[in-house]
């Protein structure tokens, strides 16, 4: 696989933000109609606890003004999966999945600002998929380090209300989340700001399910998988939403019937897949696709567990 550097990573950022504008000018919008406002941010990171600094950077999209109370406003920091940000790259120029741009709209359009870390393009790489578990660097333990610079930011910055700060994160940065949010571990437990709530689409939960691994989520968690999903296995959620009954914070756990993972991502017809490493069945592939019925479900839940924990 080719490794895409420096260079190439700012004209992704450069292009993503002008694909975003043209799209939200030309896509239909529930609430506006109006462009959305990004901008790129710089992010400081590490590549394992206590490794060597990382500069990263994000995308930024400030929440509708004409949707917030006056002040400061609710904020999510999404985490993209393994296979990063954008859907194409091509001539230098890259694009934001379709999927990322539908999550902009809605949470903004929503009254949250939403920032979009970066993990992969600075670090020279576009996806991660096909790599085996052993082979990938950038894993779910070292994200949530990501996770940290990107509180770090958004908690510096005057339009964002500190005590209203959400998680959000697809497949592997949905394990992601979990990490991140998981108490148990030091760096998290002692963090000094922690988010109110998080939304995991379709996290690989099997390194926590077993009960003898400690995890404690440091606040309300809203899963959101496919029943059928074979990339990532309901199962092992169901062991974590069975382990944490009677815990003093809510985990709540959604399945979607004749349902894939991807299942939120618009327009992305069901296929199997025969190029990622080490997951399914031996030979079988694994199998993603939307499903918009249960798009809309999960977009339904999704908000009102954000409205529920965050806007008291």
């Amino acid at each position: 696989m080719r490794h895409w550097g420096k260079p190439l990573a700012a004209f992704c950022i450069a292009a993503s933000l002008a694909v975003i504008h043209s799209w939200a000018q030309a896509a239909p919008a529930p609430a506006s109609s109006a462009p959305l406002e990004a901008r790129r941010v710089s992010l400081t990171s590490v590549d394992s606890k206590g490794g060597k600094a990382t500069a990263l950077y994000g995308v930024w999209i400030k929440a509708r003004k004409s949707l917030t109370t006056k002040g400061p406003a609710p904020t999510v920091i999404a985490l993209h999966g393994c296979g990063g940000l954008y859907s194409m790259v091509k001539d230098g120029k890259g694009e934001f999945t379709p999927r990322h741009l539908a999550m902009a709209r809605v949470l903004s359009d929503a009254g949250y600002n939403v920032l979009f870390p970066d993990s992969f393009t600075p670090r020279g790489r576009r996806s991660t998929c096909q790599d085996t578990v052993a082979q990938r660097e950038i894993s779910a333990m070292n994200r949530r380090f990501d996770v940290q610079a990107a509180l770090h930011w958004v908690t510096s910055q005057p339009d964002v209300d500190v005590k209203r700060i959400a998680l959000l994160g697809w497949s592997h940065g949905a394990s992601t989340l979990l990490a991140a949010m998981n108490l148990a571990e030091t760096d998290v437990a002692v963090r000094k700001i922690q988010p109110r709530a998080a939304v995991a689409f379709y996290p690989d939960c099997r390194p926590y399910a077993k009960t003898t691994e400690p995890f404690k989520p440091a606040a309300p968690l809203l899963i959101l998988m496919g029943e059928n999903d074979d990339w990532t296995p309901p199962q092992a959620c169901e062991a974590i939403e069975q382990k944490m009954k009677g815990s003093d914070t809510e985990i709540a756990l959604r399945l979607y019937p004749d349902t894939y993972h991807d299942f939120d991502a618009p327009g992305l017809p069901v296929h199997v897949r025969m190029d990622v490493a080490g997951v399914g069945k031996r030979g079988e592939g694994v199998t993603s696709g939307g499903n918009p019925d249960a798009r809309s479900q999960a977009y339904r839940s999704m908000l009102n567990f954000l409205d529920a924990k965050l806007n008291y």
